[in-house]
């Protein structure tokens, strides 16, 4: 019963800061609210005993994509009269069909594969500790290299938009 009053708690506050999120006027207040209502999707996969989602909800969605929304909005540029750049350019066609193609072969490739029905079977419970062992060890090496991808993007970012101010 708890269960449940909780959950639905949670299902309201989602859809309140999600609508937050859509109607504030402030881009820090809408990030806030963007935080607020990731964190709750994170609260129902607790619910759904899917611990290394919710875990990953929170530390992924919550953290690091919020941050680098913050940081992509901090950085965009006005032109001189203070007015936000132009947001498209003579390569928004190319870009419009490279995102309908995209869309068209998501959709093809869902309908043409052959999903598992209900599957009767109860779920496996896998711990974060067994996760953990396999991201590791059998995935040590490609993990260690995308933190070394993401860290060098990152600085060339920062190199870039310091570059940008002296000019």
């Amino acid at each position: 019963m708890i269960t449940e009053i909780l959950w639905w708690f949670f299902a309201i506050a989602i859809v309140g800061t999600a609508a937050g999120v859509v109607f504030s006027r402030s881009v820090v207040h809408a990030a806030i609210f963007l935080i607020l209502s990731l964190a709750g999707v994170g609260g129902l996969y607790i619910f759904l005993t899917v611990e290394f989602v919710a875990l990953v909800q929170f530390l992924i969605y919550g953290g690091a994509v919020t941050v680098l929304i913050l940081l992509a909005l901090m950085m965009t540029r006005l032109d001189a009269t203070g007015a936000p750049d132009k947001l498209t350019g003579p390569q928004a066609p190319f870009g419009a069909l490279v995102g309908i193609t995209l869309l068209l072969t998501l959709v093809g490739v869902s309908l043409a594969t052959a999903w598992p029905g209900d599957v009767d079977d109860l779920p496996t419970n896998i711990t974060i500790e067994q996760i953990g062992d396999v991201m590791f060890t059998s995935y040590g090496a490609p993990f260690i290299i995308a933190s070394a991808l993401l860290l060098v993007a990152f600085i060339g970012a920062i190199v870039f938009a310091k570059q940008e101010d002296e000019v």
